[in-house]
């Protein structure tokens, strides 16, 4: 999943170093963005970084920057990442407030989709949502998925969905 992945109004493309601010002031740094509600610091936004980035290295495929194709401003990242470093794949989408209720993350959403199925070739693609979350629900209803069981992953009780490949 290295290099480019590019929807009608989005590019995906590899994070690297040099995202840090943007990572940290559009998404680690926004409790209302953030997994957890709570604010990251820079240094632990850094981090972060650095571990989708090697996810990368060790697996072929991982989280993405997310920027506008026309004006190439950045959102924040999505991708296709290892559940907790176990065998299930998951997506995940984390954009910044100004740009919620566009639309985006279903189009992000749907191009992860069909990467997870055609060129990973996997049978299933799983993600994890917190139960309040409804805006994310919605959008893995638009993505194909279904709610299959509450589950604790990332330090919370969430609900896990999961979309599997149509047989042919």
């Amino acid at each position: 999943m290295s290099g480019e992945l590019v929807t009608e109004r989005l590019c995906l493309r590899s994070l690297t170093p040099e995202d840090l601010h943007d990572l940290y002031s559009r998404v680690f740094s926004d409790p209302e963005v953030t997994w957890d509600g709570t604010a990251s610091t820079l240094d632990e936004t850094q981090q972060s970084l650095e571990a989708k980035i090697l996810h990368v290295q060790e697996h072929g495929f991982g989280m993405m920057a997310v920027t506008d194709r026309q004006t190439g401003d950045f959102y924040g990242f999505a991708g296709l990442q290892h559940l907790e470093r176990g065998p299930e794949v998951e997506i995940g989408y984390y954009l910044a407030r100004h740009v919620w209720g566009l639309g985006l993350a279903t189009e992000l959403g749907h191009a992860l989709v069909d990467m997870a199925f055609g060129t990973l070739g996997l049978d299933r693609v799983v993600a994890v949502v917190r139960p309040d979350n409804k805006a994310s629900q919605n959008v893995l209803a638009k993505l194909g998925f279904r709610p299959v069981a509450v589950e604790h992953h990332y330090g919370a009780d969430v609900q896990l969905w999961e979309a599997t490949a149509a047989i042919e």
